[in-house]
């Protein structure tokens, strides 16, 4: 007997026939008429050739036959409907790994608080970070080698979604005791600085060589480096200046002994968010874990796909 070639609804009448013992209840329980439940007990004497059932002094009972199917059938239904049940996830149980690619300035701004609310919620997760510090998506999502981006993105590639977690405005850094520096940061002492301009890509503009350019301007970059979490430090031992998000000066100032300046220019805010490929939409600790980091960051905005669902303004670059 090929699979293919059987009605599964006669597997579940069949089922609620040999536990009821009666036509009028299996029908009941299947929710069709006794006519209807008739008919499939002469289609399953048919298929089994056999009569299955007889009638007895308080229904209908079991043939042979009808009772060796009972214990293999029963175990079939009830892995069929753990199949289609709809997908569950155990936070407080689960042992999942989930790899997320980011930055180190996401990883200083996000992980912290994400990894102290696992530790009350979900104890067994485990986070892996893979780094990530280009202003792309990753192809790693695709492949399946990560299950989020969370950062600083453009355009998204096909079939992959977004959500804009928060912004991050920049301030400009100094050492305390600068020699050039005073009072305030000036255009003219400003574009008189070396800058430090954080990049993985050689050649690379950033929102501060945009903003210059709309006004016929250019600074001097003094240092190209790799990592954001650096450029405090280097602007607290030299006399560089940089633009940083403010979540990386709260953190780094007073430590550090950094002044800090509104730029002398108006620069966008930068715009993380959080990136995933569509076949990760609907799995359940996926769509946990989404939530826990959108919660955990404060915001809570519309995702949209690459489809045309909303989506967040492309972010841009850190300056």
């Amino acid at each position: 007997m090929e699979l293919r070639a059987v009605n599964l609804n006669l597997l579940a009448s069949l089922a609620a026939l040999l536990e009821e013992r009666s036509v009028t209840r299996a029908a009941a329980r299947m929710g069709v008429t006794q006519s209807a439940m008739s008919s499939s007990l002469a289609q399953l004497r048919a298929l089994f050739e056999d009569p299955l059932f007889r009638r007895g002094a308080h229904g209908i009972e079991p043939t042979p036959r009808a009772l060796s199917l009972a214990a293999p059938l029963s175990e079939a239904m009830r892995l069929l409907e753990q199949t289609l049940a709809p997908e569950a996830f155990d936070a407080a149980t689960s042992r999942r790994t989930f790899v997320l690619a980011a930055s180190d300035h996401v990883e200083l701004v996000v992980l912290p608080r994400l990894l102290r609310r696992l530790e009350k919620v979900a104890p067994g997760v485990r986070v892996e970070v893979r780094p990530w510090g280009l202003h792309e998506v990753p192809a790693m999502l695709a492949r399946g080698e990560a299950d989020l981006m969370i950062g600083f993105y453009g355009a998204l590639p096909p079939r992959h979604e977004a959500e804009l977690l928060f912004d991050d405005a920049y301030t400009c850094v100094v050492r305390r005791s600068h020699p050039r520096v005073k009072q305030r940061l000036t255009l003219e002492s400003w574009l008189e600085l070396g800058h430090v301009l954080v990049s993985q890509q050689s050649g690379a503009r950033g929102s501060v060589d945009r903003a210059l350019e709309a006004r016929g301007l250019t600074r001097k970059i003094g240092a190209q480096v790799s990592h954001f979490l650096l450029v405090p430090l280097l602007v607290a031992r030299t006399d560089l200046v940089a633009a940083i998000s403010e979540s990386v000066a709260d953190a780094f100032a007073a430590p550090l002994g950094l002044r800090r300046f509104p730029p002398p220019v108006p620069l966008p805010a930068g715009r993380v968010g959080q990136v995933w490929h569509e076949q990760m939409t609907a799995d359940a600790g996926h769509r946990w874990l989404r939530g826990i980091i959108r919660d955990v960051v404060g915001t809570g905005r519309g995702a949209r796909s690459a489809h045309g669902r909303q989506m967040p303004k492309p972010p841009v670059s850190q300056p």
